[in-house]
C-alpha cells in the first residue's frame, strides 16, 4: 500500500490551521499551526511562518517557528531554519542555517 502524500504547490499560498496524519510536502508558502501524526517536508521553495507539532519533519526551503517534533528533525543543504526545536533527533546538513534553540529528549 502507498503512503498518502499531499502537495501544496509553488503557487498556493495559506493560511491558517493544517492538521493532518500522513506526509504533507509544502512547496508553497503557508502561515499559521500545524498539528500532525504524520510527516511534514517544506519543499526546496517552500516557505513557513509556523507553530508545528508533528512525527518527524524535513526542510529543504525556509521555515520560521517553532517545532515540536515526536521523531526527527532534518536541516537539508541549503535550508535556513529560525526559531526553537524540540525533539528526539536531530540532523543537520552542511550548507543549512540554524538560528534558534534546540532541546533534545523523549517529546
Amino acid at each position: 500500500m502507498t503512503e498518502k502524500q499531499t502537495i501544496l504547490t509553488k503557487d498556493i499560498k495559506f493560511q491558517g490551521h493544517l492538521k493532518f496524519d500522513h506526509t504533507v510536502k509544502i512547496d508553497g508558502k503557508f502561515q499559521g499551526t500545524i498539528e500532525s501524526f504524520g510527516n511534514l517536508i517544506i519543499g526546496p521553495s517552500g516557505e513557513v511562518n509556523a507553530d508545528v507539532k508533528t512525527n518527524s519533519i524535513e526542510i529543504l526551503g525556509k521555515f520560521k517557528g517553532n517545532i515540536i517534533a515526536r521523531e526527527k528533525v532534518q536541516f537539508k543543504k541549503n535550508s535556513v531554519v529560525r526559531g526553537d526545536i524540540h525533539c528526539k533527533e536531530l540532523e543537520v546538513e552542511l550548507g543549512s542555517k540554524f538560528n534558534g534553540t534546540c532541546i533534545m529528549d523523549d517529546v
